[in-house]
């Protein structure tokens, strides 16, 4: 496994250590500012759908994701504390992330082209049950993030 060359990847998390990786992208027809804006307001992510998330920023304004930021995102059975580790503006966000024994690892890479710009998003995780639960959580977090970046498409649409 490598992962999008695009990725800055700690060793640790990069994906040929990984148990679990997944990757997802998606042509976005509109600039990057939107979409920036779109996946660091962390706490409005959960009101594009009816889903059972939430996020919690736990310092700086409580709004905004920035680098240094520390958030708490609680999924269906997972709690993860995260702070963002990469941050280039309109560019690429990443955060690093723990639930119990497993490490987590998300990246973000917008590239702008003449049609708007591709969003790539890769997730890696290692530690814990994670050897176990990759057999089924692997098409599970796959299926999450293409969600997510439908949901970017159409939140950016609909302004």
């Amino acid at each position: 496994m490598q992962g999008h060359k695009g990725i800055h990847w700690p060793d640790y998390y990069h994906p040929r250590h990984a148990q679990l990786h997944v990757s997802n992208e998606l042509l976005i027809e509109v600039d990057a500012p939107p979409v920036w804006s779109l996946l660091v307001h962390a706490p409005y992510w959960p009101s594009w759908s009816n889903s059972k998330t939430s996020v919690q920023i736990l310092n700086g304004d409580g709004v905004e994701l920035t680098k240094g930021s520390l958030f708490r995102w609680k999924t269906t059975g997972m709690n993860f504390t995260c702070t963002v580790v990469e941050y280039v503006p309109n560019h690429r966000i990443a955060w690093r992330g723990k639930c119990g024994e497993v490490d987590m690892y998300h990246a973000w890479l917008i590239e702008p082209n003449d049609k708007g710009c591709r969003v790539i998003t890769e997730s890696t995780q290692r530690g814990g049950l994670t050897w176990l639960t990759r057999y089924f959580n692997t098409s599970r977090i796959a299926s999450y993030h293409h969600k997510w970046l439908k949901q970017i498409q159409q939140q950016t649409c609909d302004t």
